[in-house]
């Protein structure tokens, strides 16, 4: 789903993947030009690493399933990684611009997961 958000909302020049690979040839401009405003910005600059942060606590989830202090472990570790590389990109070192929004929106992905995890998984492995 992140890279859909980048697919339709974005320009793909704005990808770090793509700092190191040549671009695609069909990747010009974004393909749906949202009006400016606070929710189209949160739609085109947040969700993508929302969702992609989110993907990540999954995929966690998934690979320890049966082991929950792994799981815990593991998951903890990616969340401090990931937001030490949103705030690493304060310096000049890092490409990307630092947002505290991301943080915001990695949080509240973070939070949401959790609770349905908390709800549909947890209560019925007890």
């Amino acid at each position: 789903m992140g890279v859909l958000v980048y697919f339709l909302f974005r320009d793909w020049g704005s990808l770090l993947l793509f700092e190191w690979m040549p671009r695609p040839e069909f990747s010009g401009n974004a393909i749906v030009q949202l009006t400016p405003s606070v929710f189209s910005y949160a739609l085109q600059y947040n969700l993508a690493g929302m969702l992609w942060f989110v993907s990540g606590i999954l995929f966690f989830r998934f690979v320890w399933f049966h082991r929950p202090w792994e799981q815990k472990v593991y998951i903890g570790c990616f969340c401090g990684v990931a937001a030490l590389l949103e705030a690493s990109q304060l310096s000049d070192r890092v490409p990307g611009t630092f947002d505290a929004l991301d943080l915001l929106f990695m949080g509240l992905g973070a939070f949401v997961e959790g609770l349905l995890h908390r709800i549909f998984v947890k209560r019925r492995i007890v």
